[in-house]
């Protein structure tokens, strides 16, 4: 009984269909508000940043599990694997260069210059999601309101 107000399924669309004409016989705005309901019913959205998983789980299983992973694996093997095939640098079907890797990969970071990630001498870091985050909000601009300012000093520094 539920999948019949389904909008997915055809008969879900042909009684939402109905009822709305039906509620626009009687008087146009209930055809709006029936309207309205049923897309409200159907609306679901859920925003925000959901790629934390360790969050859902308790603490004690994503410490046995983080120290697993590091143990098995680190994350320029994982992106080794993930990317580089017969020593070359892959992001699909294409072959990176050097000169495209910081537009491919942003959350590259070499520790010299740019080179193959795919070559064991070439040195790099992950940045992960949230130094990132940290790293935009510290660009973002701040409202001079919120910094003191001695006037004096400053209008020493002038003359």
């Amino acid at each position: 009984m539920v999948n019949l107000f389904d909008i997915n399924h055809v008969l879900g669309k042909i009684i939402v269909i109905v009822l709305i004409i039906v509620a626009a016989n009687f008087h146009i705005l209930a055809g709006v508000l029936v309207l309205l309901f049923i897309i409200s019913m159907n609306h679901y959205v859920v925003e925000g940043m959901d790629n934390n998983d360790s969050s859902k789980e308790s603490p004690e299983e994503s410490q046995e599990e983080s120290q697993e992973e590091s143990q098995e694996e680190s994350p320029m093997t994982l992106f080794k694997k993930d990317h580089c095939k017969n020593g070359l640098l892959m992001k699909g079907d294409k072959e990176i260069t050097s000169d495209l890797i910081q537009e491919s990969f942003p959350n590259i970071s070499f520790s010299g210059d740019v080179c193959n990630p795919c070559d064991d001498d070439c040195t790099f870091e992950i940045v992960s999601s949230s130094e990132q985050m940290t790293n935009e909000e510290n660009l973002r601009p701040h409202d001079s309101n919120e910094h003191p300012i001695d006037r004096e000093k400053a209008i020493q520094k002038a003359q």
